[in-house]
């Protein structure tokens, strides 16, 4: 099963993932990272600590794929 680690990147700041996840596919490693994305992003935009969190997916030491939510709010 392979291992997938999911740093966090929100304000210029890294958080590595240090344990990683076994997941059976990268179907589920996919939806991880969104999830994950999502739940980060949701909680920094509505404090206003950060308007862009990216999610760092590799699989057993390579790069895998990334995610980025970015939020822009304009004014009318």
């Amino acid at each position: 099963m392979p291992r997938f680690h999911f740093d966090v990147h929100e304000n210029g700041r890294v958080i590595p993932d240090e344990n990683g996840q076994d997941l059976a596919n990268e179907s589920e490693a996919r939806k991880e990272a969104v999830m994950t994305g999502a739940s980060i992003a949701r909680d920094a935009f509505v404090a206003g600590s950060a308007q862009r969190v990216v999610i760092d997916v590799s699989e057993d030491g390579a790069p895998f794929l990334k995610v980025s939510i970015t939020l822009e709010v304009e004014k009318a």
